[in-house]
């Protein structure tokens, strides 16, 4: 039974929740780079966030199966909720690759990385609740998907530093391996959510 319905908050909710679990997850990663001996006491909690995130999902999928008119166009949505998604398993994946790689401190510019993912996932937290209203909010929106922009720049900035940094002779060679991978699951999440904030502009321009 489809209901004739929009409701918008309700479908934008369910991506604001998605995001909070992103900031979520890139506030316990900083914890963990910050300090090591917290890992073991996150990893757990970062697991939890991933499943819930795939709850959420699958709870927008079922609902636009149900809901005749959605907010915007249901390949917008459904493609807007499984790159936030995706941004949850990318944070998962840096503290799983801290912990199989038993990694301890790494220095400053991977902490510095994930302060700048708390940023994006603020960002988007902020944005999601402003789509409800995407008429009035439309320079708000557009101004903040571009600051999500500035930040994956940043990202990146950090990242080069980083793996400059590792293979300026000083380090020894498993540093280096775990470090790269790790440094460089940090940079795939920060390039997941540029991606969400590039489909945040493709909505704005349809539907603004």
């Amino acid at each position: 039974m489809f209901s004739m319905i929009n409701k918008h908050e309700e479908f934008f909710d369910y991506l604001v929740t998605n995001a909070e679990f992103f900031y979520k997850g890139a506030v316990l990663t900083k914890e963990v780079l910050k300090d090591g001996t917290k890992l073991d006491g996150r990893i757990q909690d970062v697991i939890d966030l991933e499943h819930a995130a795939d709850h959420v999902t699958h709870e927008i999928v079922m609902k636009m199966k149900k809901v005749f008119i959605t907010p915007i166009d249901r390949e917008d949505f459904y493609n807007l909720a499984c790159n936030l998604d995706d941004c949850v398993d990318d944070i998962q994946d840096v503290l799983m690759s801290v912990h199989m790689y038993h990694a301890g401190y790494g220095g400053k510019s991977p902490v510095r990385m994930a302060e700048i993912l708390i940023e994006m996932a603020s960002e988007l937290k902020v944005i999601f609740n402003l789509l409800k209203d995407i008429d009035g909010n439309e320079t708000e929106i557009s101004e903040r998907a571009v600051r999500l922009n500035r930040l994956e720049s940043e990202a990146d900035r950090v990242y080069r530093e980083a793996i400059s940094d590792l293979f300026d002779g000083s380090h020894e060679v498993m540093e280096i391996i775990k470090w790269k991978e790790i440094i460089e699951a940090l940079e795939n999440t920060a390039d997941q959510g540029e991606k969400v904030a590039n489909l945040i502009k493709e909505v704005v321009m349809k539907y603004a």
